[in-house]
């Protein structure tokens, strides 16, 4: 399990920033980059939030009306040409599905010389939902014939994965002098709290607005820490970190499956100058939200033009190597009058499926 953190800034460069960018963003990612920061910069706060959803098939909308069609038709005289919809619609299901990953967090920054630091407080979730279409509705709906309708005698069920997790967290660094380089060496502990999501109902009862639902989360708590460090060579800085070093494993409700948050290590590079910054990550490890969910391991490249300290354009490319997500496209702007107002936007563009956005309210003095 690793959770995207969205931004308005960071986003819009494919979510790179283990090895520089904005100090209230890229803290995050690796928390030696707190030390990036400008003579001038003296506190910063920061609002983020954003998501990213693909939904195959309109998988929600289609779900939540066939199930709105059952409710109708249950206890009423059906003929063939109602199983052949139901069938239908089962069939489109079965070969859709969908994902949601959404998350916020608050950020205050106080850089320094003595000890950089981010508090912030977050939130974040994922949830992969699909429908297991039953090989006995399908002998029962092509050979319906006319009969009373039963719902609940079919035997499809949706079934949906995921976590919310809660972390409050501060984020530390300090900068040291090494033959002549810039070093930075950070730390983050944190407080996280998660509820994991198993939600396995018969598409009689589906209810997306269950999936919140105490009777399907079960609540976990643990103490977490990141680590990273950051090399300087004027304008070009290379990085490392290595986010939720403690491994762990979280029960769902039925105890059908495990989620798990396992360390990401993650190296980076970059360039900053007075105009454009270019920064680009690897994951060193592939990780898995859960068994069967397929492992993920994202190589990230973004780039930004900053127009006289007032306006920036960013643009970024996001590639899975083990293919279990889709590569993703990404852009968006930013203002910051005076360098004091920051508001940043950005946009995520992956299959016809699948889209997202961040969005970023700061302010800096």
């Amino acid at each position: 399990m690793t959770a995207e953190i969205f931004s308005g800034r960071g986003t819009a460069m494919a979510g790179s920033g283990v090895a520089g960018g904005d100090y209230t963003y890229s803290a995050l990612i690796n928390p030696a980059t707190a030390t990036n920061f400008q003579e001038n910069d003296n506190f910063a706060a920061t609002f983020d939030f954003g998501l990213i959803a693909n939904d195959e098939n309109e998988f929600l909308d289609t779900s939540e009306d066939l199930t709105d069609f059952l409710d109708d038709l249950d206890g009423y005289t059906a003929d063939q040409n109602d199983a052949d919809y139901i069938l239908s619609q089962l069939e489109t299901l079965d070969n859709s599905g969908l994902t949601l990953d959404a998350g916020a967090q608050l950020t205050v920054a106080i850089p320094n010389n003595i000890a950089s630091g981010l508090l912030f407080v977050r939130q974040s979730a994922f949830v992969a939902a699909d429908i297991q279409l039953a090989d006995s509705d399908v002998e029962l709906l092509e050979t319906f014939g006319e009969q009373i309708f039963d719902e609940y005698g079919l035997e499809s069920v949706v079934s949906a994965f995921g976590y919310s997790m809660q972390e409050i967290g501060f984020a530390a660094a300090r900068e040291f002098t090494f033959g002549g380089h810039q070093v930075s060496l950070g730390a983050t502990p944190k407080y996280q709290r998660v509820e994991t999501i198993e939600y396995i109902e018969a598409i009689a009862n589906f209810d997306s607005d269950d999936f919140e639902a105490d009777d399907y989360t079960r609540e976990h708590t643990n103490f977490n820490i990141d680590f990273g460090a950051t090399i300087n060579w004027g304008e070009l800085q290379g990085g490392v970190s290595l986010r939720n070093a403690i491994a762990q494993e979280y029960e769902t409700v039925q105890g059908g499956v495990d989620i798990q948050l396992d360390p990401q290590l993650a190296a980076g590079v970059g360039y900053t100058g007075e105009i454009f910054t270019v920064l680009a990550d690897l994951d060193l490890n592939a990780v898995e939200l859960f068994d069967g969910a397929g492992k993920v391991q994202i190589a990230r490249v973004g780039a930004e033009a900053d127009l006289f300290d007032w306006a920036q354009l960013r643009v970024g490319y996001r590639h899975d190597l083990k293919g279990t997500y889709d590569g993703a496209l990404t852009a968006g702007i930013g203002f910051t009058p005076f360098d004091v107002v920051h508001f940043h936007l950005s946009a995520i563009k992956s299959s016809d499926d699948t889209l997202g956005a961040a969005l970023q309210f700061g302010l800096e003095l």
